[in-house]
């Protein structure tokens, strides 16, 4: 059976490692934050103490990360991944990172005889649903574990590309955040309960949306991130997308006068201080 590396213990990061040890597959777990590996050592991992060590101990590496920084200072430096691989290692990118980033280090496998490929993941009521991207070869390799892990998988195209497809996710799940996020404090402002949305029509929208509370984990911040990757990739495309600039906005506007720790419903925020200054 083919041992696991797992690099990131978040919230992605320890629910494979449940699923991979519940599969009994060797798991070799790492995260800058200390009780993160003891999670993972709970449930049935090894604890490392650097990348390097992950890639001396393991013929498949999860990276959980949360962006294209994390992911090159992982892979960079003298017990980083890139210098400890071996033929037939294989790299597997679970986060939303830059295209290119995944793009380039591919490369850099391919110089070792080792392979990289991106697969990032969405959640929908039925579980992940995982998107990837490189060659046929690696995307067959990553296969069995992949599809443990999730409910739905398919191979989008060459390396970067399944990456373009979480962005393109992204896009659109934060608009329709940013625009029930205004329905609500539009509702408000008019007088109408906005629970009603939710509760009478039926729109899908979260509770957090109604409260102040948004606390849980970040994801505002990284929804932030990945709206500036897909910004970053229209300009080279000299792709047209007026809204998700202005959703961008918002998003960047909560990010600074909030708290970047919020969940992404946090942007109704917006709205609330944007009715606020019309009524002083």
């Amino acid at each position: 059976m083919q041992r696991i590396g797992l690099i990131g213990i978040g919230n992605i990061g320890s629910h494979f490692t449940r699923l991979l040890c519940d599969a009994s597959y060797p798991v070799v777990a790492l995260d800058i934050d200390r009780a993160k590996v003891e999670t993972a050592v709970a449930l049935g991992a090894v604890a490392a103490a650097s990348p390097a060590e992950v890639a001396e101990k393991t013929d498949i590496v999860l990276l959980c990360l949360p962006g294209s920084q994390a992911v090159e200072a992982v892979m960079e430096g003298a017990v980083g991944l890139l210098d400890h691989l071996r033929a037939g290692h294989l790299i597997v990118d679970t986060g939303t990172t830059h295209p290119k980033t995944d793009i380039h280090y591919e490369k850099r496998c391919a110089e070792k005889g080792a392979g990289l490929v991106d697969a990032p993941i969405t959640w929908r009521a039925k579980g992940l649903i995982v998107m990837v991207g490189g060659s046929a070869e690696n995307y067959a390799k990553a296969k069995p574990v992949l599809s443990l892990l999730s409910y739905k998988l398919r191979h989008i195209g060459p390396i970067g590309n399944g990456q373009l497809l979480k962005l393109a996710n992204q896009l659109v799940l934060a608009g329709q955040i940013a625009v029930y996020a205004e329905a609500i404090a539009w509702a408000q402002e008019v007088g109408v309960d906005p629970r009603l949305l939710r509760d009478y029509l039926e729109f899908d929208i979260d509770d957090t949306f109604f409260g102040d509370d948004f606390s849980g984990g970040g994801a505002l911040a990284l929804h932030y991130k990945d709206l500036g990757y897909v910004l970053d990739m229209a300009h080279h495309a000299c792709a047209q997308i007026p809204v998700t600039n202005a959703v961008h906005e918002a998003f960047k506007a909560v990010k600074s006068a909030g708290d970047p720790g919020w969940q992404q419903t946090g942007i109704v925020t917006y709205w609330r201080r944007l009715n606020q200054e019309q009524h002083l």
